[in-house]
Protein backbone atom coordinates (compact mmCIF):
# COMPACT_ATOMS: atom_id res chain seq x y z
CA UNK A 1 0.00 0.00 0.00
CA UNK A 2 2.71 2.26 0.78
CA UNK A 3 4.24 2.37 -2.92
CA UNK A 4 0.59 3.17 -4.36
CA UNK A 5 1.38 7.04 -3.84
CA UNK A 6 4.73 6.90 -5.58
CA UNK A 7 3.42 4.90 -8.72
CA UNK A 8 0.31 7.55 -9.08
CA UNK A 9 2.74 10.16 -8.45
CA UNK A 10 4.94 9.05 -11.14
CA UNK A 11 2.57 8.04 -13.75
CA UNK A 12 0.97 11.71 -13.25
CA UNK A 13 4.34 12.68 -14.62
CA UNK A 14 5.05 10.23 -16.99
CA UNK A 15 5.25 13.05 -19.80
CA UNK A 16 8.48 14.33 -17.91
CA UNK A 17 9.71 11.33 -17.48
CA UNK A 18 9.61 10.27 -20.96
CA UNK A 19 11.06 13.89 -22.40
CA UNK A 20 13.97 13.52 -19.72
CA UNK A 21 14.74 10.41 -21.32
CA UNK A 22 14.81 11.40 -24.85
CA UNK A 23 17.43 14.38 -24.10
CA UNK A 24 19.65 11.62 -22.00
CA UNK A 25 19.28 9.28 -25.06
CA UNK A 26 19.89 11.87 -27.97
CA UNK A 27 22.81 12.41 -25.78
CA UNK A 28 24.11 8.83 -25.46
CA UNK A 29 23.55 8.68 -29.13
CA UNK A 30 26.49 10.79 -30.17
CA UNK A 31 28.91 10.84 -27.34
CA UNK A 32 31.89 9.57 -27.67
CA UNK A 33 32.72 5.79 -26.25
CA UNK A 34 28.91 5.28 -25.54
CA UNK A 35 28.28 5.67 -28.47
CA UNK A 36 30.51 3.54 -30.00
CA UNK A 37 28.32 0.47 -32.15
CA UNK A 38 30.86 -2.32 -30.11
CA UNK A 39 28.27 -1.26 -27.46
CA UNK A 40 25.11 -2.61 -27.28
CA UNK A 41 21.99 -1.25 -28.10
CA UNK A 42 19.98 -2.84 -25.46
CA UNK A 43 23.31 -1.66 -23.03
CA UNK A 44 22.93 2.15 -24.43
CA UNK A 45 19.46 2.27 -23.62
CA UNK A 46 19.56 0.94 -20.26
CA UNK A 47 22.28 3.23 -19.35
CA UNK A 48 20.54 6.03 -20.41
CA UNK A 49 17.42 5.03 -18.64
CA UNK A 50 18.67 4.84 -15.72
CA UNK A 51 20.24 7.91 -15.60
CA UNK A 52 17.46 9.33 -17.11
CA UNK A 53 15.47 7.88 -14.13
CA UNK A 54 18.02 9.64 -11.27
CA UNK A 55 17.73 12.90 -12.83
CA UNK A 56 13.78 12.31 -12.68
CA UNK A 57 13.73 11.36 -8.94
CA UNK A 58 16.69 14.21 -7.97
CA UNK A 59 14.28 17.37 -8.10
CA UNK A 60 16.26 19.12 -10.74
CA UNK A 61 13.88 18.59 -13.58
CA UNK A 62 10.78 21.22 -13.39
CA UNK A 63 7.72 20.75 -14.94
CA UNK A 64 6.77 20.70 -18.52
CA UNK A 65 4.68 23.20 -20.21
CA UNK A 66 3.22 22.67 -23.69
CA UNK A 67 0.03 22.33 -25.61
CA UNK A 68 -1.84 19.50 -23.98
CA UNK A 69 -2.52 18.11 -27.66
CA UNK A 70 -0.47 15.17 -29.29
CA UNK A 71 1.14 17.81 -31.44
CA UNK A 72 2.29 19.74 -28.62
CA UNK A 73 4.01 16.84 -26.96
CA UNK A 74 5.41 15.79 -30.37
CA UNK A 75 6.94 19.03 -30.90
CA UNK A 76 8.50 19.00 -26.94
CA UNK A 77 9.62 15.55 -27.58
CA UNK A 78 11.81 16.93 -31.13
CA UNK A 79 12.98 20.09 -29.04
CA UNK A 80 14.64 17.77 -26.41
CA UNK A 81 16.02 15.13 -28.63
CA UNK A 82 17.54 18.17 -30.52
CA UNK A 83 18.68 19.79 -27.28
CA UNK A 84 20.41 16.54 -26.15
CA UNK A 85 22.36 15.52 -29.04
CA UNK A 86 23.12 19.28 -29.65
CA UNK A 87 25.18 18.96 -26.33
CA UNK A 88 26.94 15.39 -26.81
CA UNK A 89 28.08 16.84 -30.50
CA UNK A 90 29.92 19.79 -29.45
CA UNK A 91 31.93 16.67 -27.36
CA UNK A 92 32.37 14.20 -30.33
CA UNK A 93 32.93 17.15 -31.99
CA UNK A 94 35.93 18.50 -30.27
CA UNK A 95 37.44 14.89 -29.65
CA UNK A 96 37.32 13.90 -33.86
CA UNK A 97 40.36 16.81 -33.68
CA UNK A 98 42.01 13.35 -33.53
CA UNK A 99 40.64 11.97 -36.62
CA UNK A 100 41.62 14.89 -38.59
CA UNK A 101 44.95 15.41 -37.42
CA UNK A 102 45.17 11.26 -38.61
CA UNK A 103 43.80 12.56 -41.86
CA UNK A 104 46.85 15.11 -42.03
CA UNK A 105 49.58 12.59 -40.73
CA UNK A 106 48.31 9.91 -43.07
CA UNK A 107 47.77 12.02 -46.40
CA UNK A 108 51.83 13.14 -45.48
CA UNK A 109 53.13 9.67 -44.65
CA UNK A 110 51.59 7.60 -47.55
CA UNK A 111 48.61 6.03 -45.83
CA UNK A 112 45.63 8.00 -46.98
CA UNK A 113 44.80 4.80 -49.67
CA UNK A 114 44.95 2.48 -46.49
CA UNK A 115 41.65 3.28 -44.22
CA UNK A 116 40.28 0.86 -41.47
CA UNK A 117 37.09 0.83 -40.12
CA UNK A 118 36.66 2.57 -36.55
CA UNK A 119 35.02 -0.39 -34.10
CA UNK A 120 33.42 2.22 -31.75
CA UNK A 121 32.03 4.85 -34.74
CA UNK A 122 31.34 2.32 -37.69
CA UNK A 123 33.38 5.04 -40.39
CA UNK A 124 36.20 4.37 -42.44
CA UNK A 125 38.48 6.71 -40.63
CA UNK A 126 42.71 7.10 -41.16
CA UNK A 127 45.10 4.38 -40.06
CA UNK A 128 46.67 7.36 -37.51
CA UNK A 129 43.45 9.08 -36.54
CA UNK A 130 41.96 5.63 -35.43
CA UNK A 131 45.25 4.38 -33.17
CA UNK A 132 45.16 8.20 -31.67
CA UNK A 133 41.48 8.44 -31.00
CA UNK A 134 41.59 4.83 -29.31
CA UNK A 135 44.38 6.15 -27.39
CA UNK A 136 42.53 9.34 -26.13
CA UNK A 137 39.33 7.44 -25.58
CA UNK A 138 41.56 5.22 -23.20
CA UNK A 139 42.32 7.99 -21.62
CA UNK A 140 39.12 9.67 -21.24
CA UNK A 141 37.81 6.94 -19.01
CA UNK A 142 41.01 6.41 -16.38
CA UNK A 143 41.23 9.81 -16.10
CA UNK A 144 37.61 9.70 -15.44
CA UNK A 145 36.34 12.58 -18.33
CA UNK A 146 33.65 10.32 -19.30
CA UNK A 147 31.94 11.18 -15.59
CA UNK A 148 32.52 14.81 -15.78
CA UNK A 149 30.49 14.69 -19.53
CA UNK A 150 27.72 13.17 -17.60
CA UNK A 151 27.82 15.52 -14.61
CA UNK A 152 27.83 18.87 -17.10
CA UNK A 153 24.50 17.32 -18.71
CA UNK A 154 22.80 16.34 -15.15
CA UNK A 155 23.68 19.80 -14.38
CA UNK A 156 22.10 20.70 -18.08
CA UNK A 157 18.66 20.25 -16.88
CA UNK A 158 18.96 23.55 -14.43
CA UNK A 159 20.00 25.77 -16.95
CA UNK A 160 17.58 24.32 -19.53
CA UNK A 161 14.26 23.47 -18.46
CA UNK A 162 12.15 21.04 -20.12
CA UNK A 163 11.16 22.99 -23.51
CA UNK A 164 13.03 25.99 -23.02
CA UNK A 165 15.71 25.80 -25.29
CA UNK A 166 15.94 28.16 -27.76
CA UNK A 167 17.24 26.57 -31.02
CA UNK A 168 15.74 27.72 -33.75
CA UNK A 169 16.38 31.60 -33.98
CA UNK A 170 19.37 31.26 -32.01
CA UNK A 171 22.00 33.80 -33.71
CA UNK A 172 24.58 33.07 -30.57
CA UNK A 173 25.07 29.08 -31.19
CA UNK A 174 25.50 30.07 -34.55
CA UNK A 175 28.43 32.44 -34.00
CA UNK A 176 29.85 29.82 -31.58
CA UNK A 177 29.25 26.88 -33.73
CA UNK A 178 31.34 28.73 -36.58
CA UNK A 179 33.94 29.92 -33.91
CA UNK A 180 34.37 26.19 -32.68
CA UNK A 181 35.04 24.78 -35.77
CA UNK A 182 37.63 27.80 -36.92
CA UNK A 183 39.27 26.57 -33.56
CA UNK A 184 39.07 22.78 -34.61
CA UNK A 185 41.20 23.46 -37.68
CA UNK A 186 43.99 25.74 -35.92
CA UNK A 187 44.21 22.91 -32.69
CA UNK A 188 44.35 19.99 -35.36
CA UNK A 189 47.00 22.01 -37.64
CA UNK A 190 49.42 22.63 -34.10
CA UNK A 191 48.99 18.85 -33.07
CA UNK A 192 49.98 17.35 -36.60
CA UNK A 193 52.31 20.28 -36.69
CA UNK A 194 55.53 18.97 -35.79
CA UNK A 195 55.34 15.87 -37.44
CA UNK A 196 53.94 17.66 -41.10
CA UNK A 197 57.32 19.54 -40.83
CA UNK A 198 59.49 17.33 -40.70
CA UNK A 199 57.90 14.84 -43.78
CA UNK A 200 57.90 18.26 -45.27
CA UNK A 201 61.32 18.29 -45.23
CA UNK A 202 61.84 15.03 -46.33
CA UNK A 203 59.65 15.56 -49.29
CA UNK A 204 61.75 19.06 -50.38
CA UNK A 205 64.93 16.73 -50.14
CA UNK A 206 63.38 13.79 -52.49
CA UNK A 207 62.55 16.80 -54.81
CA UNK A 208 65.90 17.76 -54.67
CA UNK A 209 67.11 14.61 -55.76
CA UNK A 210 65.18 13.41 -57.85
CA UNK A 211 66.29 17.17 -59.73
CA UNK A 212 70.20 15.65 -59.21
CA UNK A 213 69.55 12.12 -60.21
CA UNK A 214 66.51 12.20 -62.91
CA UNK A 215 67.13 8.45 -62.80
CA UNK A 216 66.27 7.58 -59.26
CA UNK A 217 63.04 5.77 -58.78
CA UNK A 218 61.85 8.85 -56.05
CA UNK A 219 58.84 6.24 -54.73
CA UNK A 220 61.13 3.18 -54.42
CA UNK A 221 62.76 5.67 -51.66
CA UNK A 222 60.52 7.73 -50.95
CA UNK A 223 57.29 6.17 -49.48
CA UNK A 224 58.99 3.69 -47.40
CA UNK A 225 61.34 6.73 -45.89
CA UNK A 226 58.13 8.48 -45.00
CA UNK A 227 56.55 5.84 -43.16
CA UNK A 228 59.60 5.17 -41.09
CA UNK A 229 60.37 8.44 -40.46
CA UNK A 230 56.47 8.97 -39.75
CA UNK A 231 56.50 6.67 -37.37
CA UNK A 232 59.96 7.29 -35.80
CA UNK A 233 58.24 10.67 -34.63
CA UNK A 234 54.88 9.06 -33.66
CA UNK A 235 56.99 7.20 -30.95
CA UNK A 236 57.62 10.10 -28.69
CA UNK A 237 54.22 11.56 -29.16
CA UNK A 238 52.77 8.55 -27.83
CA UNK A 239 55.16 8.63 -24.54
CA UNK A 240 54.74 12.14 -23.67
CA UNK A 241 53.00 15.01 -25.50
CA UNK A 242 49.70 12.42 -25.78
CA UNK A 243 48.34 13.65 -22.18
CA UNK A 244 48.99 17.00 -22.84
CA UNK A 245 46.68 16.75 -26.22
CA UNK A 246 44.25 14.98 -23.84
CA UNK A 247 44.04 17.41 -21.57
CA UNK A 248 43.80 20.54 -24.14
CA UNK A 249 41.04 18.55 -25.90
CA UNK A 250 39.08 17.51 -22.44
CA UNK A 251 39.22 21.07 -21.34
CA UNK A 252 37.70 22.19 -24.68
CA UNK A 253 35.21 20.01 -24.65
CA UNK A 254 34.01 20.98 -21.74
CA UNK A 255 34.02 24.24 -21.86
CA UNK A 256 32.23 23.67 -25.43
CA UNK A 257 29.42 21.86 -23.58
CA UNK A 258 28.98 24.12 -20.71
CA UNK A 259 28.74 27.02 -23.36
CA UNK A 260 26.12 25.15 -25.71
CA UNK A 261 24.46 24.68 -22.50
CA UNK A 262 24.54 28.39 -21.45
CA UNK A 263 24.09 29.07 -24.86
CA UNK A 264 20.87 27.40 -25.70
CA UNK A 265 19.21 29.52 -23.14
CA UNK A 266 15.96 31.78 -23.35
CA UNK A 267 16.61 35.16 -24.51
CA UNK A 268 14.51 36.36 -21.58
CA UNK A 269 16.69 34.92 -18.86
Amino acid sequence: MGSLPIIAAFYEQIDVFMLVLVRTLAFFIILPIVSGMSIPMIVRINVSVIIGAAIFSSGLVSEAVYAPTIGGFTMMVVMEFAAGFMLGYMVFFVFSIILFVGHILDFMMGFAMVNMVDPLLQIQVPIVGNFFFMAVMALMIVTGGLANFIEAFVASFMVLPLGAANILDNQDIAVFVVGQMTAFLIIGVQIALPIMGALTVINVALGIMVKASPQMNVFVIGMPLKILVGLFLLMPTMAGPLGSIYNSLFEHALYALTEMIWGLRPYEW
